[in-house]
């Protein structure tokens, strides 16, 4: 074999090697898109629907503190950021729905669960087709994450590429959320839907 022919022969094989390992650095990045819901985006104080579900962020408040009045005694909660409180109206438009993966996403591909604060609980529920019923959500942040803030509501259901998703956002700029961490207030009460 000519030494022509051995220089093409190793920079094929060189190529081809390249070409491997970069589909298998893209593979689980290929298998993650795969497993990604189907997303509708809008804007809060709009109805932002799918085809199983439709959401209507209502409200958001933001506080340095919530108070829990319970039965007997009366409790404060202090985050060392703040609480973020969404109220939302929930509509089926199939058959009964339960929500699920609930989250708010923030800025630099970060997303924050509910507050685990066992004090704190949501008041989402089971909800029926074509009823709107009312739902609020409290997630503890960062103070620095607050500004572009977006509500994520999905299905119960483990995700998939069919399931549906509802994506807020909140319009929370900067200048809003500087001045809603100001007035963040350290008494405050969730209201009930």
């Amino acid at each position: 074999m000519s030494a022509p022919v051995r220089v093409a022969s190793w920079l094929t094989a060189a190529v081809f090697m390249a070409a491997a390992m970069w589909l298998h650095a893209r593979k689980p990045h290929l298998d993650a898109g795969l497993q990604n819901p189907i997303s509708t985006t809008g804007r809060a104080g709009t109805v932002v629907g799918n085809r199983v579900f439709s959401v209507a962020v209502d409200r958001v408040d933001v506080a340095s503190a919530i108070v829990d009045d319970g039965l007997t005694t009366r409790k404060t909660m202090l985050s060392p950021g703040v609480f973020v409180i969404v109220y939302l109206r929930i509509r089926s438009n199939q058959k009964p729905f339960t929500p699920g993966h609930v989250r708010l996403a923030a800025r630099g591909g970060l997303s924050y669960d509910e507050s685990g604060r066992t004090a704190i609980s949501d008041t989402s529920g089971t909800y029926e087709p074509m009823l709107w019923g009312n739902a609020s959500y409290v997630f503890e942040i960062p103070k620095d994450r607050l500004a572009g803030a977006r509500l994520i509501v999905g299905e119960s259901a483990p995700l998939d590429q069919l399931s549906a998703q509802a994506d807020v956002n909140l319009g929370i700029d900067g200048r809003k959320a500087a001045e809603l961490i100001a007035h963040a207030p350290r008494d405050y009460v969730i209201k009930k839907a």
